[in-house]
């Protein structure tokens, strides 16, 4: 640290007699901290300006937000037609309320994991899971839809079978991790692969669908998918189910980028104007699908020279721009570009670098939150790193500067990640809102969380108030969950149903006996009518015989 301390007071002085024309009040040759410092100052436009095009103004990030809110009312309204944020509904209505109860089956595929879990809930007492995860095969990812879904159905089918629960029909909640057009709670057909998935005969078809029919081939089990989710809602409601059923928005900044959160059923015009069944509720939570932002060229203006490298050479050119800002698949590759480049200008590693970092994608994303977490002065995990890159004679200062591109690559993932949070978050405008956000690029990067909350605090509107929590698992247990929310609607609306029936049977019967009482009357009535016309004709009668006696 006092070397550095150092290199900065001989760099200041350096340029400080520079600029006057004087020579080093130093006798002798110039010291290697003073030839550092003369390597920097005609290195520093070149660094600057890499570094400069990764730095984004509050002015700007409010400019994305502004740009971002106006695409998500143009979702709301027509989807993609005239939005690059979708919208998706989930037709999930509402958040757990700790009244769910029974056994739930969740299956989660999201990036390259397949995981299956298996639930118990009790009101009152803690939730209970067994789970089994696996890593999915390139076969199945890259090769046909049929051989990715018979995979995911022989994974359940094993799970199931190996803890004698094949019979059971169980509810099944499947999450789902890629854009989908939801126009039911359990249909949905698959808009493009992402997160690197490219199995064919999908896009376009019910995912559901897709499933059961592989689970009707593998012959096995019998159980009933009651929902298709997106990670980012599963986060929502799992959050909810640990926050007392209170949740606002939930976020997924991983291999990918998503937001989830409870909108009016009002505002959703596109989304229910295409559903395949009746949606009587007032709410419903929103998959915003805002990784497609930018998809026309509306966020231009925050994309540097090295985005545009990494788009063009990914699998889907163009698409899922925010995705390849913020998330973890593209940010390594970002990191190792900027490399590449300050190599070639001979400002890291005396230009040399070597033959494995000049390969595309060889710095996986990991590797920053690995450079980040290193003490101060040991930069051990660095070092290894640069080893495995086979990075020979790398000093000091190449340690710092690689460490210092890795936090102004990420920092500038945090600031987008910030200010796409603090444009939900001035939508819902609830008092101490809660944010819950899951993801391996947002867990494990060591400052993440730091300067995401502080940068939304800079840009959320005066007067509200926000707090972040981190959720473990909730795109799996969010599967489970939802499954079990919707039969617990289920189990309400057959409940209200019967009592509403039951209270139509009420009050048929009490109009019955109503018209019945009603015709008791009537008919009491007619008989007293009937008896006074028999006692006045009676008297009538008696009166003209008496009067007829009295004459005689």
């Amino acid at each position: 640290m006092l070397g550095i301390i150092e290199l900065g007071i001989q760099y200041r002085l350096w340029r400080s007699q520079a600029s006057k024309g004087k020579k080093s009040p130093r006798n002798g040759p110039a010291t290697p901290l003073a030839k550092m410092a003369s390597k920097l100052n005609e290195e520093s436009i070149s660094l600057e300006s890499v570094m400069a095009e990764f730095k984004l103004s509050n002015t700007t990030l409010r400019r994305m937000m502004s740009h971002m809110s106006d695409n998500m009312d143009r979702g709301l309204e027509s989807g993609l037609e005239r939005s690059t944020i979708a919208m998706l509904p989930s037709f999930v209505p509402e958040l757990p309320n700790g009244k769910e109860r029974g056994k739930f089956v969740a299956m989660d595929l999201g990036g390259t994991n397949l995981r299956v879990m298996l639930m118990e809930l009790e009101p009152g007492e803690p939730m209970r899971t067994k789970q089994f995860n696996t890593r999915m095969p390139n076969a199945a990812m890259h090769g046909t839809g049929e051989k990715l879904f018979d995979y995911i159905a022989k994974a359940l089918c094993d799970f199931l079978i190996e803890r004698e629960l094949a019979d059971e029909c169980l509810p099944v909640g499947f999450t789902f991790s890629y854009p989908c057009d939801q126009t039911g709670l359990r249909s949905a057909t698959l808009l493009r692969w992402t997160k690197g998935v490219t199995a064919t005969g999908c896009v376009g078809e019910d995912v559901v669908q897709l499933l059961e029919d592989a689970i009707k081939r593998d012959g096995r089990v019998k159980v009933n998918i009651v929902a298709l989710i997106n990670d980012t809602v599963g986060t929502m409601v799992a959050a909810a189910y640990e926050a007392g059923g209170h949740c606002d928005i939930g976020v997924i900044i991983g291999t990918g980028t998503n937001a989830s959160y409870m909108e009016s059923s009002k505002k959703i015009v596109h989304g229910l104007a295409n559903a395949t069944e009746d949606y009587n509720h007032k709410s419903m939570i929103i998959d915003t699908e805002w990784g497609g932002f930018g998809d026309n060229g509306e966020a231009d203006y925050i994309f540097t020279r090295y985005d545009k490298i990494v788009d063009s050479k990914s699998d889907h050119p163009g698409v899922n721009s925010l995705d390849k800002l913020i998330a973890g698949m593209c940010m390594g590759e970002l990191v190792r570009l900027v490399l590449e480049r300050l190599c070639e200008n001979k400002v890291l590693f005396n230009g040399q670098g070597s033959k494995m970092l000049r390969t595309r994608n060889t710095f996986p994303t990991k590797y920053i939150s690995e450079i980040l977490h290193d003490d101060c002065g040991v930069y051990s995990n660095t070092r290894q790193i640069m080893d495995e890159l086979g990075i020979e004679g790398a000093t000091f200062s190449d340690m710092l500067l690689l460490r210092e591109v890795c936090v102004v690559v990420s920092r500038r993932s945090a600031n987008l990640a910030a200010a796409a949070i603090a444009c939900v978050l001035n939508r819902v405008r609830r008092p101490n809102m809660l944010v819950a956000i899951d993801g391996s690029t947002y867990k494990y990067h060591p400052f993440f969380n730091h300067w995401v909350c502080e940068k939304i605090r800079e840009l959320l509107d005066p007067g509200l108030d926000f707090k972040i929590v981190q959720t473990g698992d909730g795109s799996g247990r969010g599967a489970a969950l939802i499954a079990a929310i919707v039969s617990r609607v289920k189990r309400e609306e057959e409940k209200r149903l019967k009592d509403l029936e039951i209270q139509r049977q009420k009050a048929a019967e009490a109009e019955e006996r109503r018209l019945l009482e009603i015709e008791k009357e009537k008919e009491e009535a007619e008989e007293r009518a009937r008896k006074i016309s028999e006692m006045m004709r009676y008297q009538i009668e008696r009166g003209a015989e008496e009067s007829f006696q009295r004459h005689e």
